[in-house]
């Protein structure tokens, strides 16, 4: 795997510790981990869920993943080896052990409602939309659980809690916190404090709607949907192909999905409950369809990097846009409605003085025009602009002679990107926050719970 293994967690550890991003690579390769599941959460559906998605989120950063879990789990651990031979290749494995006996794992992930005080350990849980986390330095022995019907939503936050610590633990700075989080009405507060929340629907509600960008934030909030009430159908937008590098922070990824079109990833994912429609496109090339009879659907869930980019998804003014977004330790979730004077991602983002605007950017990729890119996108590539074109564009440019620009472009975005050493640091455990909150919008929108956020 080379320079890309752990490149994404690797640059967040070093602007944190301060070391290089090949020490923390290093780092990362020889810690160990321990996530465990305790005896009385075995049978209880979200603990499963918050355990295995711990260990997803683990593997995505550390190559040592031991799990303990009780007698009679050992469809969990086959669970387990599944994702790190996903993940790793199929010689990976986790070690299985049967307790805690010494203090030889760096990180321990405990859930249940035990805390390790004398280790450095976070215990987490859920119950309905609630999550919940304790770490060793935060003076709780025990920590609450109180017994609800099953919410994915509140189990995933509750791993993406414990798998934080576990980040910062290995790196050698433990976290103390002891804290609850409703994703219902997004309350703060000591464990034992919030109430659960309304509970999930039984029958599936229907979905409609675009999804644009299918990246990190949206593998989050297509794990979580995955797994909530929700059918449906969804045009999925997105350029790229998936790169190795992307797997480190991708929650719904493996090693099966690498060079697949990002938009494809996501309809497997989704199938069969939500039916999804890949578009491998451009969004300001996708948009050309609302001009030729494609309606603006009533959701928008956006799952973007590119501030130039959820200006325009903002534009459209759907009746409800979800945007999501991460970088380094920040997670950010807006909901804007379209006949409420809440905030709106245009007033909420500035455009940063570096970003190119989207057309400039394809330009620079391909060495077409970008005016020509932005006023005649479907119009057919003629030789004067393979003469006008940078030498080393010419030769891609002189096959499309005759072909679309748009359809180039694509071909250029899906086939021929390549890595890119100015990636931003990011983590699973911050990207898929973001989309498991998204997610829990989606589903708060869908039970009639309308309003801006």
């Amino acid at each position: 795997m080379g320079k890309e293994i752990f490149s994404r967690p690797a640059r967040l550890g070093a602007l944190i510790t301060g070391d290089s991003e090949e020490s923390i690579v290093h780092l990362f390769s020889e810690k160990r981990i321990l996530v465990r599941l305790e005896a009385p959460f075995q049978e209880v559906p979200d603990a499963r869920e918050t355990f295995l998605f711990a260990v997803n989120q683990c593997l995505r950063f550390c190559s040592n993943i031991s799990v303990c879990v009780p007698e009679g789990s050992g469809e969990l651990a086959r669970a387990c080896d599944s994702l790190a031979a996903r993940i790793h290749g199929p010689a990976a494995t986790v070690e299985v052990v049967g307790k805690i006996t010494s203090r030889s794992f760096d990180a321990v992930i405990n859930v249940g409602t035990d805390v390790f005080c004398d280790l450095p350990s976070a215990t987490i849980n859920s119950t309905g939309w609630v999550a919940r986390v304790a770490t060793a330095g935060s003076m709780i022995r025990k920590l609450c659980w109180i017994p609800e019907t099953p919410n994915a939503v509140g189990a995933l936050c509750a791993s993406c809690f414990g798998v934080g610590a576990a980040f910062f633990a290995i790196l050698g700075r433990p976290l103390t916190l002891s804290m609850e989080t409703s994703v219902f009405n997004h309350e703060v507060a000591s464990p034992g404090t919030l109430e659960p929340g309304p509970p999930l629907p039984a029958s599936p509600l229907w979905l409609e709607g675009f999804l644009v960008g299918c990246g990190a934030v949206i593998n989050g909030w297509a794990y979580a949907v995955k797994r909530l009430p929700i059918a449906g159908r969804l045009q999925a937008i997105d350029r790229q192909a998936l790169r190795l590098e992307n797997i480190w922070s991708y929650v719904a990824v493996g090693l099966e999905s690498v060079s697949k079109p990002k938009a494809v990833v996501v309809k497997e994912l989704l199938s069969p409950a939500i039916s999804v429609t890949e578009r491998p496109d451009q969004w300001e090339f996708f948009k050309i369809r609302l001009d030729h009879g494609l309606e603006v659907p009533p959701l928008i869930v956006a799952g973007l990097d590119n501030v130039t980019t959820r200006h325009s998804v903002q534009r459209l003014w759907p009746e409800t846009l979800i945007d999501m977004g991460a970088g380094g330790l920040q997670s950010q979730v807006i909901v804007k409605r379209k006949n409420n004077d809440g905030l709106c991602l245009l007033n909420a983002l500035t455009i940063p003085p570096d970003e190119k605007d989207w057309a400039e950017g394809l330009a620079a990729a391909t060495g077409l025009d970008p005016a020509i890119i932005a006023s005649d996108p479907t119009g057919a590539i003629n030789q004067a602009e393979v003469d006008a074109a940078p030498a080393d564009k010419k030769a891609e440019l002189q096959k499309a002679v005759g072909k679309p620009r748009c359809g180039h472009i694509n071909r250029q975005s899906l086939e021929m990107e390549g890595y890119d050493p100015d990636f931003a640091p990011t983590v699973p455990f911050v990207t898929a926050f973001s989309g498991i909150r998204g997610a829990a919008e989606t589903m708060k929108w869908l039970m009639g719970h309308r309003y801006p956020h």
